[in-house]
């Protein structure tokens, strides 16, 4: 499973990317999303493993979408970094022998899979285009 962050690092290095077809250096890339280049490289590389980016050696190298951005779901850019669950079950074995603590895991595993699915169909209606735009017009009204 990925780390925390690296949904929102991926969707940031993608809408990035999708603004040149040409593509960015990590470097540039790590200074848009604000992180060590070192680490934002460890996210490209997992972009690049599930064929949303590709990378591209020597003096113009760096990295471009591999798609349109328009066909880039967010949802898949969410299961292609291994999230797992929103909802994380407890690292705690529950008490057998408690009425509470027996029936637990049955009921907070259907309300993780309910919970998970709300997400995924939430970012099913946003593509990389979606977010690049929106925050292309939210930094233009910060300014």
């Amino acid at each position: 499973m990925a780390a925390s962050g690296w949904f929102s690092m991926s969707v940031h290095a993608l809408a990035l990317l999708s603004q040149n077809k040409d593509g960015y250096s990590s470097s540039f890339i790590a200074s848009s999303v604000n992180t060590h280049a070192v680490f934002l490289r460890r996210v490209l590389k997992r972009l690049v493993e599930v064929g949303l980016i590709e990378t591209r050696e020597g003096r113009d190298g760096g990295y471009r979408l591999t798609k349109l951005p328009e066909d880039i779901l967010l949802s898949d850019v969410y299961q292609s970094m291994e999230m797992g669950r929103a909802l994380a079950p407890s690292p705690a074995e529950p008490n057998p022998m408690c009425p509470v603590g027996s029936g637990m895991p049955t009921v907070f595993e259907a309300i993780s899979i309910q919970a998970q699915q709300a997400i995924l169909n939430t970012l099913q209606q946003y593509t990389i285009a979606d977010v690049a735009k929106g925050a292309i017009a939210a930094g233009s009204l910060a300014e």
